[in-house]
Order: structure tokens, then C-alpha cells, then sequence
């Protein structure tokens, strides 16, 4: 790395243009791309990179990041990035008698959470963002979010750290006695110096520091916390320090035993003012926590699939919404507190949740309606604008929270921007997006006068800018909420731990002497002047790329969320949604200012090329990204881009015509096993299924030019024609069992293949047939039905942008057998285990539900079973250099649920057929069991 940073060869340390691109971005408005990202997986690791470093004739600035979801930079850096999610991320030991954990930093809170679930144990501190955010990030930061107004925020949970400094020395943080701390100072080397530069610091338990007066109170060194008890304790200087002071390798933190029950009470309000009115108020009635939206929050939360547990108590009007949790309150209790909320008159409505899965229902919604509000789109399509997190995170005293907010609305109305108000009413922190499109340098030169703008009325208050989230660039304006004097000790602990500024330079603080400035909030460069580069008109072609906003909701750790399979079992950000994202905008900026494609260029697109071979193009960030980043339709016009210059394999040529030389092979069976032994040495595909012979008992094949028109048209794919005809066979049966009239369609192929890789001129050639016949069936006065999900969903989302196509007009076959499911005959009562498609699961949920009435009108007794992608999707699981992640797919969620104790089905003949290769039972369609 000429001469600087680190040179480890134990360490993959990498300086690519893909690994950069990727981590150039967080939940931020900032892109600024690392000199190399290092992924170390011990914390021995981490003092060789920092000692390599350290001796280098040019050290790297040193940023650790966690799981990417600040919202002001604090885990970017120019210089050398250290991820410790990725491979730091063990649960090291758990005393449950003492509760108490140590923990690596990049253990995600909500996977913590869930092994602590069984000691019936918790860690408190909660951000909305805890099933993607680990715990290193939240202390870095000293995390709060719901429950910080009993639980407060992170640093009262933990108790000690190991952490290593710039020069790669081991130091361990926690409280000792000041004759200890006397005996420590006195040692050689640079724990003896940080020790005795600790006792040197003019503060006692009795110093006023003049931070404010807050439940949120100031985020930085805990300076307020360092002496307690005759000891003196480091570890509050280090929470919060937001990564400025050493890298953390492991945590012992503080548990907290679970409540026995919670309470949640939703009330509805004309305005976002009258509720927080309301919030001030029954802040004494001792909640353990008071969440609300404004208009706009509530109304974009409507789209979360959990609305149903908001819906009774807000119906159709548009104001605004406090959601109450109490713990362990009784009857008695709680009907006083519900008539004190009657009787401030204020609430138009307000309902009691009891029910633990129903109130994770209601925090859902709040959790979505905050990814959701990107969706939002502002302005004319050059400048379309979104909600942008910057000034987001203010904290007043709660008794000033009501005017603070109504003259911050002022400000925003006097720039002219749309903005969203949501947050912690019961702490005075509420968070607010305006709506700016950076890419404008208008909109830029917001950043800095809202900002500029707030900040002078806050202070006015007794309030703080950074009230959760962390300062990151956001240091500037420490002058206006410190005194002098507090400023210089923040600068001697800088000086005492990082006296070379090495660890997260110019945030926070500088070292004592330094006459370097903080990074001001407008000088890191911004993804809007990446993306300003690039055409208008490639932007709105792939929209969906730029809509982005680096949440990572794409991150989550639990293996049944459907999003990301390919993320989810690798933990490679650069193979999530976000991470193909972050590759393709880069892709685009170089192939847009770059006249002649470089050789770094094109190395960038070989890279996204084989990225995007392991993407299983299941369409849930579809359907689950908050700001609907679609990657399947990136990856198909990246690679049609990308194969016009480059040759592509015989097997796309082979494999495009696939459905219809098998629906042709089942026509003659002793063809259809020939050149199956070829196919992985040829093609590089492995346990390809072969067709079985079609027959369809005398079923008439749809005609439109003969009259009269059956009542339903099953539409043929290759899967349920050629690959399992027996599935077509029965579907047909039930639905003529029903009193329908039924014929099938004529074969169209569904092109999926060729969207899938690119192939977009016979992908459009294809969506027009399909169009064509849709349109012939829906003529005739018949109903078209589908029965694979994975085709179904090509006629709602893929076929109408090349096709002039209603997806409306096909139906999903549960959904038709349901409506004549009280006729169904009722078998012997099966346990059945019902397994959704992913694909089905993120764009269509509903039709899970469908199955499940249907098959317990049967008689049969239904569990749901949640699950992820099955590691199928496709051709994905026949594709050879895929094996392994597909098998480990299969494994994460599949193994489990199919097994030989109960009777499972599943709706998706790619799960199905990978129930073959990998299950220890068959699995049927679900219209077997009927």
C-alpha cells in the first residue's frame, strides 16, 4: 500500500475498487471511500493491524464499523476501515447468576437478544435499527431508543471494555480503585501513560461540566461518569466516543431481566401537536415508553405489512399516533392511566394491546414507517427529493418539546422543504427528515443552513443537536452546547488515548494542542456529488439504485427474514441489496465520466458481473427493501450492459430455450434425459430436473376462436407442464371438482432465464406473448390462473414494463380455490406444514394465507412455517459454483421444518425440487392434499 498503513499478511485487508465502493456508504447523506477495508477475526488481529499501521512511515486514519447504520458518518473514513461484524460477532460467555455478558462488538443486538431470550434476560438498551445494528456500533455511540426513558441509554449496561489502541497496544477498561489506578500509572508503556494522564485530569465527582440538562443527554467522553465511588472508571470516556479513542474487541455488559408482561396502549390524534401535548403530560404516569408520528410518518406506515394492528384505532383519518408500553402494570393501573389519556381530551381514540405477538405488530410498524419515509419522493424526477436524515436526532427538555418542535417546523417551512417528524416524545428527542435532493447544489447548501438554523434554536432551549444518533461530521458546532473549559478536558482524553489523532481524526475532538478543526459537516464529500455526475436519464433508469439509502434493512440477522439470502449466508455486505447498490452507482459514475472505459473500470464490472452470479434473484428486497431497491431488475440491465462488449457463455444460449425444450422432451420422455450427464461439464449446472411426460386426461387446450369460453384457464409453465405435470393434473381436477369449467392455456414460455441474466430484447419478446394470451383469455370472458408463484409474479412485476399488460387480470390458484372453499370435500385431517416460495412470500404474502384457509377448510390442520429463501430460486441451485451457498440456504431455515415427523407441502416448485436434493421428505404442491 506504498508505504502506508498496515502490511498483515494474517489479516484480508483489501483496496480494490469493489470492496471500497461497498463501503464507502452508511445511513448517511456522506460517501467517502477507504484507502482499504480490513476484516479481521480476532482481537489479536486487530493489535497487528494497528501496530503495523502505527509503524508505518505513513499511518491510516483508523475507523472500526459495526453494522453500517449510522446516520452521520461515524464509521466512515478515507483511510483504513476495520469491520468487526463480520467476523467479530460471538456471544463469548453468559453468567446468568451474575447477568452479565462479554460479547464481541460485532454481535448484532437483536441476535444477542434472542439467546438472552431463553435465560429470560435482556440487554435494555433498544434503536430501531437492533436487528442490524451491533452492539460495538450502539456503544459506540451510546445507543438509546425505546425504553430509554426507565432503561437509559447504553452506557449504564456496560461494565467493562477490551479495547486496543492506536499503536496496537491491549488496554482493558473498567472501574478501579485510585490507589490501583496509581499503581497502573506507574508501569512503562502506553497503558501506565493513559493511566496516569487519567488521574492527571483536573475533574472530580463533583465538577460541573456544564452538559445539559437532559434525558438525552450529551453523546461524546462521559467525563460526567469517570469518577464514581473512589474509583476512577474509563469506560464511560469510551462510550460514546464514537471509535475516536481505540478499536473495541469485547464487552462486558450489564443484563437486565426481562419484564413479565407489556403493555401497550395506541392513541390516535387530529395532530401531531396534540399528541405531543399529551406525551408531556402522561410522561408521569411512567411508561417505559411514549413513541410518536407525525401526519406523514403515520400515513407512509400504512404500507408496512404489520398496519393491521394500528388500523382499529386509526381507520381512515390522518393525524397522528402515541404508542404507551408499560411494564408490569395491573388492571387496576392501567385503567387509570387510560382514563387519564380521556381525560386530557385530546386523543379522538385509543386501544389496550395485551397480546405480545400483536404489540410486535404495532413496534413494526413504527420501525417500518422510519425506512418507509424514503420512499417519499419530492419534486420534479431531476430533482426528486427525499427524507434525509442530518438535524435528525435534536433533544429538549421535555417540558419545551411542544414549542421547540413547532418552531422547528417553522424553519423548515421557511426553506420550503417537506420533512416527517417521528421519535421518543417521552425523552424530548424527536427525529426529523427534511426532504432534500443533494444531488441538487441548492438542496447541498440546505445541509448547512437548516442545520446552522437549528442549531441556534436549540441552544435556545437548553437543548443538544445530537440527542441519539451520535455527532459523526456533526462536531462542528460543539461550542455551541460546551463551555470552553469542558471542551479542553474532551481534548486531554483524546490526547490521553489517541495523542497521534489516528483513531476516527477531526470527529468529536481533536488532541489537547492540536490546531487542526473539527471536519465540518459539509466538507466530506456526499453521495450527491458521486451521483450529480451521472446522466439524468441513467439515473431514472436505474432508479431503484439511487433510491438507496444505505438503512440496511438488507442486514438483518435472522435467517427467516426473507432478505438477504446471499447476504444472510456470508455476511459479505457487498452481496446485499445495499452493497450491489453502492457497486452499480459506482459502476455508472465511472462509466459516465470516464470517455474510454479504464482498466480499473472494467475490473469494477468483472467484479459486479460475479457479484451478481451469486445473487439468487428472489425478489425479496423487492418486496422488503423499504425503498424498494430492486435488484433483480439492476442485475438485468447491468448484464445486458455488461454482455454487449463481452461474450457470453454457450450455456445462456442453451438455457434461454430450456422451457421450451423441455415441454418439448416431455412429449417424447426417452429424449428428455439426453445430454442431462453433460450439463455441469458443458454448462456448469448440476442436478438439473428432467421433464416427465404431460398428460392432461382430455383437458381442452384454451382457444379463443371457440365458443363458449371456459369459466378458467390454467396457465401452463414449464414447471407444472413438463417438470411435474402431476401438480397441473390435480389443480385442474379441484377446480373442476369446484362446478368451474376448465381448460389450459397454450405453452408460452415465461423468459424468466432470460430477465434473470440479462437477456432483455427476448425477455420483451416474450412479456408481449404472454400479454398477448392474458389479453385473449381476459376477451373471451375467462379467468386466467397460475399455479407456480415464481411465473405468477412475473405477470404482476416484470412483464408489465416491457409489455402493455394488467397483472391483475391473472389470478393465484389459492386465491381462486378460495372462493368456493366451503364446497371442498374434507379429507382425513392431515398436521401439514405449509412452506411459502420466498419470492411469493415478498411480493404476494397474502397468498400464504390463502393456502392456509383453503387447506383447513379441507380439514387439515395448518402450521405456517417461516422461513427464508430455500437456496433454489431458479437456476441459482443448479448453477455448480453455487453449491455451496445453497446448500447452506437450504440449511439455515429448509432442514428443519422438512422432516419425516410431520407432512409438509410447499407452494414453490423450486423448493420443492431442492426438498429432493437436500430433504429427508418429498414435497408436494399444496393442491396435492385437496
Amino acid at each position: 500500500m506504498n508505504n502506508a498503513g498496515p502490511t498483515v499478511t494474517s489479516v484480508d485487508i483489501r483496496s480494490d475498487g469493489a470492496t471500497r465502493a461497498v463501503y464507502a456508504t452508511d445511513n448517511s447523506v456522506y460517501q467517502v471511500t477507504p484507502a482499504a477495508v480490513a476484516t479481521p477475526t480476532t482481537a489479536a488481529d486487530i493489535q497487528e493491524l494497528l501496530r503495523s499501521n502505527h509503524g508505518s512511515a505513513t499511518p491510516l486514519p483508523i475507523a472500526a464499523r459495526g453494522g453500517g447504520t449510522g446516520t452521520n458518518g461515524q464509521s466512515l473514513t478515507d483511510g483504513l476501515m476495520i469491520d468487526v461484524k463480520r467476523s467479530m460477532s460471538e456471544i463469548l460467555s453468559i453468567d446468568v447468576d451474575d447477568q452479565t455478558a462479554w460479547v464481541q462488538p460485532g454481535i448484532v443486538a437483536g441476535e444477542l437478544n434472542d439467546a438472552l431470550r431463553a435465560h429470560n434476560l435482556f440487554w435494555a438498551p433498544h434503536t430501531s435499527t437492533a436487528n442490524r445494528s451491533t452492539v460495538g456500533g450502539m456503544i459506540a455511540t451510546d445507543a438509546a431508543g425505546k425504553g430509554s426513558l426507565i432503561h437509559g441509554r447504553a452506557h449504564r449496561h456496560v461494565l467493562a471494555l477490551d479495547v486496543v489502541l492506536a499503536d496496537g497496544t491491549p488496554f482493558r477498561a473498567e472501574p478501579i480503585m485510585v490507589a490501583e489506578a496509581q499503581r497502573r500509572a506507574a508501569e512503562s508503556g502506553p497503558v501506565g501513560r493513559i493511566w496516569g494522564a487519567l488521574l492527571a485530569l483536573p475533574i472530580t465527582e463533583d465538577t460541573d461540566l456544564g452538559f445539559p440538562e437532559l434525558a438525552r443527554g450529551f453523546s461524546g467522553y462521559g467525563l460526567d461518569r469517570f469518577r464514581h465511588d473512589g474509583m476512577l472508571d474509563p469506560v464511560p470516556l469510551l462510550v460514546g466516543s464514537e471509535g475516536t479513542l481505540a478499536v473495541t474487541t469485547a464487552a462486558k455488559l450489564r443484563l437486565t431481566s426481562k419484564p413479565q408482561r407489556n403493555t401497550l396502549i395506541v392513541a390516535s390524534y387530529p395532530s401531531f401537536a396534540t399528541a405531543l401535548e399529551d406525551a408531556v403530560e402522561l410522561r408521569d404516569t411512567s411508561p417505559s415508553a411514549i413513541e410518536s408520528f407525525d401526519e406523514r410518518t403515520l400515513n407512509v406506515g400504512r404500507s408496512s405489512p404489520a398496519w393491521s394492528a394500528l388500523e382499529p384505532v386509526v381507520g381512515d383519518h390522518h393525524g397522528s399516533v402515541l404508542l404507551l408500553e408499560y411494564e408490569d402494570r395491573d388492571v387496576v393501573a392501567l385503567d387509570s392511566i387510560t382514563e387519564q389519556i380521556r381525560a386530557t381530551g385530546r386523543s379522538t381514540q385509543m386501544r389496550v394491546i395485551h397480546e405480545p405477538a400483536e404489540q410486535a405488530m404495532a413496534w413494526k410498524v413504527r420501525s417500518d414507517a422510519v425506512g418507509l419515509l424514503a420512499r417519499i419522493v419530492v419534486g420534479e424526477p431531476k430533482h426528486a427529493a427525499r427524507p434525509t436524515a442530518f438535524v435528525e436526532d435534536c433533544a429538549v427538555p421535555v417540558e419545551s418539546m411542544c414549542e421547540f418542535i413547532s418552531d422547528f417546523r417553522t424553519i423548515l417551512d421557511s426553506y420550503g422543504v417537506d420533512y416527517a417528524m417521528f421519535g421518543h416524545a417521552d425523552v424530548g428527542c424527536i427525529h426529523v427528515r427534511p426532504a432534500l435532493d443533494t444531488t441538487d447544489p441548492e438542496h447541498e447548501q440546505l445541509l448547512r443552513s437548516i442545520t446552522d438554523s437549528v442549531v441556534n434554536t436549540i441552544d435556545a432551549y437548553g437543548g443538544i443537536l445530537w440527542g441519539e444518533h451520535g455527532r459523526g461530521y456533526r462536531g462542528e458546532h460543539v461550542d455551541a452546547f460546551l463551555p470552553p473549559e469542558t471542551i479542553e478536558l474532551m481534548r486531554l482524553v483524546k490526547s490521553a488515548f489517541d495523542p497521534d489523532d489516528i483513531m476516527n481524526p477531526g470527529k468529536l475532538y481533536r488532541p489537547a494542542g492540536s490546531n487542526e478543526p473539527l471536519i465540518a459537516l459539509d466538507a466530506p464529500p456526499l453521495r450527491g456529488h458521486a451521483n450529480r455526475l451521472i446522466p439524468v436519464q441513467t439515473r431514472s433508469t436505474f432508479s431503484s439504485a439511487f433510491a438507496c439509502n444505505g438503512n440496511g434493512v438488507c442486514h438483518h440477522h435472522a435467517g427467516a427474514e426473507l432478505m438477504c439470502p446471499s447476504y444472510k449466508v456470508t455476511r459479505d455486505p457487498a452481496l446485499s441489496p445495499k452493497g450491489r447498490a453502492d457497486l452499480l452507482r459506482e459502476w455508472l459514475r465511472r462509466t459516465a465520466t470516464e470517455p474510454e472505459q479504464s482498466t480499473a473500470t472494467a475490473e469494477l464490472a468483472d467484479d459486479i458481473a460475479d457479484n451478481l452470479g451469486r445473487c439468487l434473484s428472489c425478489s425479496a428486497c423487492t418486496g422488503q427493501c423499504p425503498v424498494e431497491v430492486d435488484i433483480p431488475e439492476l442485475k438485468s440491465q447491468f448484464l445486458e450492459q455488461y454482455h454487449q462488449k463481452r461474450r457470453r457463455p454457450l450455456s445462456h444460449a442453451v438455457l434461454s430455450r430450456f422451457e421450451s425444450l423441455a415441454f418439448a422432451a416431455a412429449r417424447a420422455p426417452r429424449l428428455a434425459g439426453l445430454g442431462s450427464g453433460m450439463a455441469e461439464k458443458i454448462f456448469g449446472l448440476t442436478d438439473l430436473p428432467t421433464p416427465k411426460p404431460r398428460v392432461h386426461h382430455g383437458v381442452p387446450v384454451f382457444d379463443p376462436a371457440f365458443s363458449p369460453a371456459p369459466d378458467l384457464v390454467v396457465l401452463q409453465d414449464v414447471f407444472t407442464s413438463a417438470l411435474e405435470p402431476a401438480t397441473l393434473r390435480k389443480a385442474v381436477a379441484v377446480l373442476s371438482e369446484l362446478g368451474w369449467n376448465v381448460q389450459v392455456s397454450p405453452f408460452v414460455p415465461s423468459g424468466k432465464f432470460d430477465h434473470v441474466k440479462g437477456l432483455r430484447n427476448r425477455f420483451a419478446a416474450t412479456a408481449n406473448a404472454q400479454a398477448t394470451l392474458i389479453r385473449s383469455i381476459a376477451d373471451s370472458g375467462a379467468r386466467a390462473v397460475s399455479i407456480e408463484p415464481a411465473t405468477a409474479s412475473l405477470h404482476h412485476h416484470e412483464y408489465p414494463r416491457f409489455a402493455s399488460q394488467s397483472g391483475h387480470a391473472v389470478h393465484r390458484l389459492g386465491a381462486v380455490i378460495a372462493e368456493r372453499a366451503e364446497q371442498l370435500h374434507r379429507r382425513d385431517a392431515q398436521q401439514v406444514r405449509l412452506l411459502g416460495h420466498c419470492t411469493e412470500r415478498a411480493l404476494s404474502p397474502e397468498s400464504i394465507e390463502e393456502w392456509q384457509m383453503v387447506l383447513e377448510s379441507a380439514g387439515h390442520q395448518v402450521d405456517v412455517v417461516s422461513t427464508g429463501c430455500c437456496g433454489m430460486a431458479g437456476i441459482f441451485g443448479h448453477e455448480s459454483a453455487n453449491q455451496t451457498e445453497s446448500r447452506a440456504l437450504w440449511d439455515l431455515t429448509w432442514a428443519g421444518p422438512v422432516s419425516e415427523d410431520v407432512r409438509a407441502v410447499a407452494t414453490g416448485y423450486s423448493c420443492r425440487s431442492q426438498a429432493e436434493r437436500f430433504g429427508t421428505q418429498r414435497l408436494d404442491h399444496p393442491v396435492h392434499l385437496l
